[in-house]
């Protein structure tokens, strides 16, 4: 099945160049690369809809998300436990680890939102 056809006035079938400094086209490359797209698309978006589209996330997030979300996942069954007066006898070290895993995950996210990477 092919595309279906573009009507004559969303085709984007005109050109307009313009110049710019080696400064300004880097600044637009790397906004672009941030975003996850072509500087083109990026600029007309930029112009039309007077804003940048979404950063793309960089790759750390994604894994990191999931592992702060099955930490939360432990952390809520374990005070469920332990406000039903609960405690398992291995609790205190499996929060411990718990405790350095979170640690660990901040400063991945607190490296990766630093970086020129996203």
């Amino acid at each position: 099945m092919s595309r279906p056809r573009l009507k004559e006035d969303e085709k984007l079938s005109e050109r307009f160049i313009f110049r710019l400094s080696k400064d300004e086209l880097s600044r637009i490359n790397k906004a672009a690369e941030t975003c996850g797209k072509a500087p083109g698309p990026l600029v007309r978006e930029k112009l039309f809809k007077g804003k940048f589209p979404e950063p793309k996330r960089a790759s750390v997030d994604l894994y990191t998300y999931t592992e702060l979300k099955r930490i939360g996942n432990n952390l809520n069954q374990l005070a469920k436990l332990a406000n039903s007066r609960i405690v398992p006898i291995g609790l205190h070290p499996l929060l411990m680890k718990l405790l350095q895993q979170q640690e660990i995950i901040l400063k991945l996210l607190l490296h990766d939102c630093q970086s020129e990477n996203r």
